[in-house]
């Protein structure tokens, strides 16, 4: 069978068997909707209606009976609205990163002597190093990307217990290509940054999300860990705003004002880690910075305009997490 043929079969099947779901979910002015269009997925995902993200802590259980019930029927909605730039999703290096990160990346592939290392910025916080990682316009086709499943009426999950507004990216087609490509450059420059924290075993596994922030939605990110052992947190920037308006309106050329993140110690790692003061971290489009998972940090209130951020945690295999240094004896598995 053709991919188009497979997706219309599954799309089909998918959307018949989700009716009784459609009745329980959707309100009584979708339900004509719903039953008219039985072949149709989308129509049938855009009748539910979603759980409300509202905890700010443990808010990755909302829903989550709704989520696992309709999960295929998502998935076909998705495959049946198409992508908006389909390359994002597994996008060449060229497409995907700066040249600099692809020469790197061409060098380790050679055995060369250029690693990525050498690409990695120590910042004003010690543990937390940034790398001009990707390019421009491919920063503004993934947000358009975003945006286009955001506003396809298809219900999106929550990125994590903490964010409200966002969407996981590993349900939603990103996981074996962008993400595994952002993987093997966060596993390399994880394993030569932190050889006291970190072996291959510890980051085998990925997890990405996107998270937003605005004045109407999330605007800051309480004091916490990450549930990983090694994250990688990228800047996609804000609105596409970059001229003297924007500045009138409070937010700098990025597209957003504020929402620096704030970082602490290293917990398991460092005595005093959670009584260090805060040290901010500038955010930059298209700027990975990476860190210890246990590293406690926070987001400072946006003050003007909006940001979203791609975020990637390695976790070992099943996603356990490693948290004491090996310098320190046994790793201690939460």
């Amino acid at each position: 069978l053709s991919t188009k043929t497979m997706v219309l079969f599954t799309t089909t099947t998918v959307a018949t068997t989700a009716l009784a779901a459609c009745s329980s979910n959707a309100s009584s002015s979708a339900l004509a909707a719903c039953s008219s269009n039985a072949s149709s997925s989308l129509a049938v995902a855009r009748a539910l209606r979603a759980p409300v993200a509202s905890r700010t802590r443990n808010g990755d259980v909302e829903g989550v009976e709704f989520w696992d019930r309709n999960a295929e029927l998502l998935e076909a909605a998705r495959l049946e609205l198409g992508p908006r730039h389909g390359y994002v999703y597994d996008p060449s290096p060229e497409q995907m990163f700066e040249p600099a990160v692809v020469e790197a990346l061409l060098q380790k592939q050679r055995g060369g002597k250029m690693p990525l290392r050498l690409l990695a910025e120590a910042t004003s916080v010690r543990g937390v190093f940034a790398v001009k990682l990707l390019k421009d316009e491919f920063v503004r086709d993934l947000k358009e990307e975003l945006c286009w499943l955001r506003e396809s009426g298809i219900p999106l999950r929550r990125p994590n217990g903490m964010n409200r507004y966002g969407c996981i990216l590993s349900q939603l087609g990103f996981q074996e290509g962008t993400l595994a490509r952002l993987g093997d450059v966060a596993r390399t420059l994880g394993l030569a940054l932190f050889p006291d924290a970190l072996r291959d075993d510890d980051v085998t596994d990925l997890y990405g999300f996107s998270v937003r922030y605005d004045l109407d939605g999330d605007r800051h990110l309480d004091e916490h860990a990450d549930g990983a052992a090694l994250t990688m947190n990228v800047c996609l920037g804000g609105g596409e705003e970059r001229d003297d308006d924007a500045l009138e309106k409070g937010q700098d050329l990025e597209g957003f004002k504020g929402g620096d993140l704030l970082f602490r110690g290293v917990r398991f790692h460092e005595d005093d880690a959670h009584t260090q003061p805060q040290r901010p971290v500038r955010q930059r489009r298209g700027v990975a910075l990476l860190h210890l998972g246990q590293h406690l940090h926070a987001a400072a209130p946006l003050t003007a305009g909006s940001r979203e951020n791609l975020v990637l945690w390695a976790t070992g295999s099943g996603g356990y997490v490693r948290v004491l240094p090996y310098t320190g004896g046994p790793g201690h598995i939460l």
